[in-house]
């Protein structure tokens, strides 16, 4: 059975204000179809060197925020840099469910504080002034759980529906600068289509919509989301070594609700490519990402890098 080395970064949390967690280019473009038989087992280290865009799309060290509908505006230290590392267990399983293949994920994170936590902390000041957040802790973050992993294939087409949730396991305190989570629950719901136009490419489209929950201890639940992923991939050989690029757009698509909290609509976009090259073919390999983010309103962009290795333990037949 033909392997795929898959790549999941949905931990490196580089977004605005309780922005939800799901975060686009987090796949690579063959990622949202259930994996091969077997667990796959990815420990990977993420970087982030970060900016705040304002709701004009232009950096800027002042945040405007609203508690309890009075203004407020910040002066931040700009330039917020993060690092997580990942560590996810993912299972491809025997069989088939309603005709398709089937998979699940679970990914705890651990994380230093990030740039959307960085920008939670901000927002729930009180009064103008100047604030800089310097926490260099690190700790446990939210976790993602998928129960539904499932791909169709008819011909050269694949279709896909997913379904997860992040749990708010992540230490949340409204205002406190050792926060590791957002806490609150999102749930992501996935559609994605692959198309194969020749045996070495792979096209793909995948939205998702992430409906947010509302914050513990706060008086706030953020709006929800929709973000648009496509990329396509090329197979370097027979090894399974592979290039590819990627790109999303996200947009909030409803308001915010409750009286504390940013209250500001967001955007963000972002391109990238990745590379994958199997040490020990079909059992360990490795791989690269590079991202760049721009068209940023309302919350954190900036270049993101990750990189780290998968270990497959097919199923025994």
């Amino acid at each position: 059975m033909k392997c795929r080395l898959i790549l999941l970064l949905l931990l490196v949390s580089y977004n605005g204000y309780s922005q939800g967690h799901y975060n686009g280019s987090s796949f690579n473009p063959n990622d949202y179809f259930a994996p091969h038989e077997g667990f796959i087992i990815p420990v990977w280290y993420g970087y982030a060197n970060m900016n705040y865009y304002n709701s004009s799309g232009k950096k800027s060290d002042q945040i405007i925020t609203s508690q309890g509908g009075d203004p407020a505006v910040l002066n931040i230290k700009q330039n917020v840099k993060t690092h997580s590392f990942i560590l996810m267990a993912i299972y491809g399983g025997k069989g088939k469910i309603a005709g398709a293949n089937w998979g699940m994920m679970i990914i705890p994170t651990l994380n230093s504080p990030t740039a959307s936590i960085a920008l939670d902390y901000y927002s729930q000041q009180t009064g103008s002034g100047t604030y800089n957040f310097t926490n260099k802790t690190v700790g446990f973050g939210d976790m993602y759980i998928q129960p539904i992993w499932l791909s169709w294939k008819t011909g050269d087409f694949q279709y896909a529906l997913n379904y997860g949730v992040w749990a708010p396991t992540g230490r949340y305190k409204p205002n406190s600068l050792d926060n590791g989570g957002h806490g609150y629950w999102s749930q992501n719901i996935r559609a994605a289509l692959k198309y194969k136009p020749a045996p070495n490419i792979n096209l793909s489209i995948a939205p998702t919509l992430e409906i947010n929950h509302w914050q513990k201890n706060t008086d706030f639940k953020e709006g929800s989301h929709l973000t648009v992923d496509a990329g396509g991939s090329y197979l370097l050989n027979m090894r399974g070594d592979e290039v590819g690029i990627f790109g999303h757009y996200t947009q909030q698509i409803s308001d915010d609700n409750g009286t504390e909290g940013h209250h500001a609509s967001d955007q963000i976009a972002g391109i990238g490519a990745f590379g994958s090259y199997w040490i020990i073919p079909k059992k360990i390999g490795a791989m690269l990402r590079v991202t760049q983010n721009f068209s940023a309103e309302n919350r954190f962009g900036g270049l993101a890098i990750q990189t780290g290795v998968n270990v497959l333990i097919p199923n025994k037949h």
